[in-house]
């Protein structure tokens, strides 16, 4: 599997607000900043992963992202996403799984494991890995409290 990196410069968007999404992407280096309706809504850093809602649930892109800074930051596509997941521990796995099906709900969400178990569950599993399960789990607490 090869992943691919780009480099973004500052004021330059990565993606825009309503487009259509089939890539998370990974922080390297640089800052990003979110955009919701033209206003900063938060800030993205390295070892963040941003996109993976679009990218796992097939939605359009929730607000728009663009660099502060120069950044460099690697495409994962469903196919490289899919690869990294299944060479993942196989609770892991399931455990991703269950949170990307949470999110997808419109209401009545429930977190499937708690941010302690998360924990000892990612420990062995590589960056990316570690990265996206604690984002989802976050995004997936967003939404519940």
């Amino acid at each position: 599997m090869s992943l691919k990196k780009i480099r973004i410069l500052p004021d330059q968007y990565v993606f825009k607000q309503n487009e259509k999404g089939d890539t998370a992407f990974l922080v390297v280096s640089g800052g990003l900043i979110a955009e919701l309706d033209f206003k900063k809504i938060g800030k993205i850093e390295p070892g963040e992963i941003f996109g993976e809602l679009s990218l796992i649930l097939g939605e359009n892109r929730s607000c728009s992202i663009k660099a502060i800074v120069p950044t460099e930051i690697v495409v994962i596509s469903k196919k490289a996403l899919e690869e990294i997941l299944l060479s993942s521990n196989l609770e892991l796995h399931k455990v991703i799984q269950d949170i990307s099906k949470e999110l997808a709900k419109k209401s009545e969400h429930k977190l499937p494991i708690s941010h302690k178990d998360l924990i000892k569950l990612i420990q062995k599993s590589p960056n990316v890995i570690k990265s996206l399960s604690l984002q989802l789990h976050h995004r997936l607490s967003q939404r519940i409290y």
